[in-house]
């Protein structure tokens, strides 16, 4: 085990109970700069909380190609009304290019493969620099996430997640 994966762990214990803005407040104090935000910018909650302990803290986007338009509006708002560092990570191949080589839809025909290039290898990529993350994953959302800690390891990216 891992210092990071110790650390996490104590962490998630010891924060269980805590409020969202306690959580980011331990992820910026024990990470730095080397803590980022995601944000699928449905909305910006935890990019707010976060840039209010830590200015200027970057949160990742992730632009698949697919977005809404009111999805790109939130991110260009909340880079402008926030104290954050927005990154956009895009796929290395543009909508029009993967489907020149895959074919229209591979969305709908192998959504593994789709989500693969559109956003887990970007993400992979994006968070290199990071130690740790905060995604807005909620309890509530689904009975699978119920038991989501507040800070955990990640043993795929092998970086401390945190869900406040």
């Amino acid at each position: 085990m891992t210092d990071l994966e110790m650390l996490a762990e104590r962490a998630g214990r010891e924060l269980e109970d805590a409020l969202a803005p306690e959580i980011l407040r331990w992820a910026a104090d024990t990470f730095g700069r080397k803590f980022c935000v995601t944000s699928s910018m449905e909305d910006a909650v935890v990019a707010h909380l976060a840039s209010r302990v830590l200015p200027g803290v970057d949160v990742v986007f992730l632009d698949t190609g697919y977005h809404f338009e009111e999805t790109i509006g939130t991110r260009d708002a909340v880079e402008a009304v926030m104290d954050v560092n927005v990154i956009t990570l895009t796929p290395r191949q543009s909508v029009a290019e993967q489907d020149a080589q895959y074919g229209p839809g591979l969305h709908d025909r192998d959504p593994d493969l789709c989500c693969a290039l559109r956003k887990v290898k970007p993400l992979e990529e994006g968070l290199t620099g990071y130690d740790a993350w905060a995604t807005g994953l909620r309890r509530d959302e689904s009975p699978t996430r119920a038991n989501t800690p507040v800070v955990g390891w990640d043993g795929k990216r092998r970086k401390v997640k945190v869900s406040p």
